[in-house]
């Protein structure tokens, strides 16, 4: 011992895996000082756990310029009358070790508490142990190892140390992986758990660095997840294998496959040197290959000592069970993700048909079905045609796009498709679409689409037209799937409308009654009161009705009414509600407009009638009328907006009819 320096101080970074480090000048001092590797391995165990104690309460990224030691740890090695004294310095948060609890691996496998293994391993392992801590300024681990006098002791009994030191040294890798199991089930790093598994593998068996490849099915590839030292990560990432390769791994279980693993898969032996790769084992439970585990060299070269095989197979085992378990519960995580979000989507489907149902009024039915969409599925663009059979169209229905009228199968080849098929269409991309001409593609942010035509006994009662997801994002099957699942109640929804409008319009032109006119225009008026939109009405009738009637007949009367019907509905939008006022006057709700925008609906439908004919048997003859637009005032209860509309109304006619009248016009 003369010619060693008895004492080695040395200042720890607190960066990735450099307690490995730290282990190489533990192994050099302890060799030095005479230590047997049995010792040397108990000695290595128990400074690992101190290290990574320090490690935890001194973190890396600990910020504190008023005291830099914070950030280190110090290490010192004496070694003094056959003991070689350890102390591991921190100067982190500190803790109470007497409040740290000694795990029984029985209870520790049932148990959600998973500390106290390093404590008991310096315990058992050691001839002596320490721990002062003083909060919050570090901790002081102290280890004591006494050299032994192997020649004063049978073989016997060294054999028998051996195996007790051995047993110890099981109970605390199965402790540690344990804990580390434990760990990946509850989180979303594998990395990190495997690493730190390496880590106790490498410094338990003297290892300076290893790698662990696991194997993606898929891409029939091993790729590099875990690497302390190796540089595997930099110098070879992924390796791509075939299928014969793979089929001999699976049948090497438990034994080392260096020299397969270097003969037939050719990356390895090209980019690691001879001596960097000492043993490789396959990763795998079930023959299910999941992977490599590589070992390089010892920590001294001259260690002729093998490895414990025992001891390597039960890594490999916990290593492997640790990657399948973390795999089963990601794909648990994975499948309960889904399953959460299949029974929101559920509810959601079951209250936008409890919705749906509950709407009876066809005209709002869209803008609820439209809501709805942009709620559960986050639709930017939609749009909705109902079909109007006495017109025998489709009217697209108002909303914020600018939209024509009614929609043109002659132009929309799509439209047409899905109703002659009876059949949803999803075009997922119209680059790859070749049934179809996009025309109309600039005026969409994405391009896929969706229209689902509502059926309900072999009947096209509307179309539902998807495009556009916020944030640009491309409709998916699943969308697709989600959408008809939305549109499924819609069909009964609107027969249930069609029913309910039936029984509040006029059988004659299908215009809404006047009972139900009084009471939408009550409804209106409430309405405006309580967001302060405009709200107008139009008033009209046809120009010498009594005249015509006494000439042609009440016949040419009906056909006429039906005439004018029909050319209102043809203007005015779809949330306008046209109705057969008292007598032979007609009137129009016109939510959300103002004079200005009655005028131009009026004037379009004052130009219709100009240019037809109404034609009943032989009979053809042209009908003009006469129209009163008044808008609602707030000071006005509802008779008196309908008393204002009749007066203004008997005014046009007074004036010779085929004429549009407003307030503004008689203050003129």
């Amino acid at each position: 011992m003369s010619s060693m320096v008895p004492h080695l101080f040395f200042k720890l970074e607190n960066e990735k895996d450099s307690e490995l480090e730290a282990c190489e000048y533990l192994d050099m001092f302890a060799k030095k000082c005479g230590f047997s590797s049995e010792a040397i391995d108990e000695m290595r165990l128990a400074f690992i756990e101190g290290l990574i104690n320090a490690k935890e309460h001194a973190p890396k990224d600990l910020i504190d310029n008023d005291n830099p030691q914070a950030r280190e740890i110090q290490i010192s090695f004496t070694f003094e009358n056959d003991l070689l004294n350890i102390n591991i310095r921190d100067f982190g948060r500190g803790f109470d070790p007497s409040a740290v609890e000694k795990p029984d691996i029985k209870k520790k496998l049932k148990s959600s508490y998973k500390r106290g293994w390093g404590i008991m391993l310096m315990e058992r392992l050691m001839d002596g142990y320490e721990i002062t801590s003083f909060p919050p300024s570090g901790t002081l681990m102290h280890l004591v190892k006494k050299k032994v006098n192997e020649a004063a002791r049978s073989q016997a009994e060294i054999d028998a140390e051996k195996e007790h030191k051995r047993v110890e040294r099981l109970r605390y890798i199965l402790g540690s992986f344990i804990d580390l199991s434990s760990f990946l089930c509850s989180s979303k790093n594998l990395q990190a758990g495997l690493r730190s598994m390496l880590r106790i593998l490498l410094g338990t068996m003297g290892v300076t660095r290893g790698a662990i490849y696991t194997f993606e099915k898929e891409n029939k590839s091993l790729e590099c997840l875990v690497d302390i030292k190796l540089r595997a990560n930099a110098r070879l990432p992924k390796v791509n294998i075939d299928q014969s390769i793979f089929e001999k791994l699976v049948l090497k279980q438990n034994i080392d496959v260096a020299d397969l693993v270097l003969d037939e898969i050719s990356q390895f032996k090209e980019t690691f040197k001879d001596g960097e790769i000492e043993r490789v084992f396959t990763l795998n439970t079930d023959n299910q290959n999941l992977g490599l585990l590589i070992l390089g060299n010892r920590f001294h070269k001259e260690d002729e000592d093998p490895f414990d095989s025992e001891l390597l197979t039960i890594i490999t085992r916990n290593i492997s069970s640790a990657i399948n378990t973390y795999r089963l519960m990601q794909n648990l995580r994975e499948t309960n993700e889904i399953l959460d979000m299949r029974v929101r989507e559920l509810d959601s489907v079951r209250e936008a048909s409890q919705t749906i149902s509950s709407e009876l009024e066809i005209e709002n039915l869209p803008s609820t079905v439209e809501s709805i969409f942009r709620g559960v599925m986050g639709i930017n663009k939609f749009s909705m045609s109902i079909f109007d059979p006495t017109e025998n169209r489709y009217n697209i229905c108002r909303n914020n796009r600018s939209l024509p009228a009614a929609l043109d199968l002659w132009s929309s080849p799509i439209s047409q498709h899905v109703i002659q098929t009876m059949q949803p269409l999803y075009v997922a991309d119209i680059t790859c679409e070749e049934r179809f001409a996009f025309n109309r593609s600039q005026n969409y942010a994405s391009t896929s689409f969706i229209v689902i035509p509502i059926v309900v006994q072999d009947e096209i009662l509307a179309l539902v037209n998807i495009s556009d997801k916020n944030n640009d994002e491309k409709i998916t099957p699943h969308d697709f799937e989600m959408a008809q699942l939305l549109c499924s109640q819609l069909g009964i929804a609107l027969k249930n409308a069609n029913l309910y409008k039936r029984g509040i319009t006029d059988a004659l032109t299908h215009l809404y009654t006047n009972h139900y006119f009084k009471i939408r225009l009550s409804q209106e008026i409430s309405r405006l009161r309580r967001i302060k939109s405009p709200l107008s009405i139009i008033m009209t009738s046809i120009d010498s009705l009594n005249i015509l009637i006494d000439k042609y007949g009440v016949s040419f009367r009906d056909a006429a009414f039906v005439k004018v019907g029909t050319t209102i509905k043809r203007v005015i939008r779809f949330n306008d509600l046209p109705c057969r006022f008292e007598g032979n006057k007609f009137a129009i709700i016109m939510p959300d407009t103002a004079i200005e925008g009655c005028i131009i609906a009026a004037e379009k439908i004052l130009e219709s009638m100009r240019s037809i004919t109404v034609k009943q048997g032989n009979t053809e003859e042209k009908v003009t009328l006469s129209l009163a637009i008044v808008q609602f005032d707030v000071a006005m209860n509802q008779n008196q907006l309908l008393e204002a509309a009749d007066n203004l109304l008997a005014k046009a006619i007074e004036l010779g009819g085929n004429r549009i009248l407003t307030e503004k016009d008689l203050n003129k």
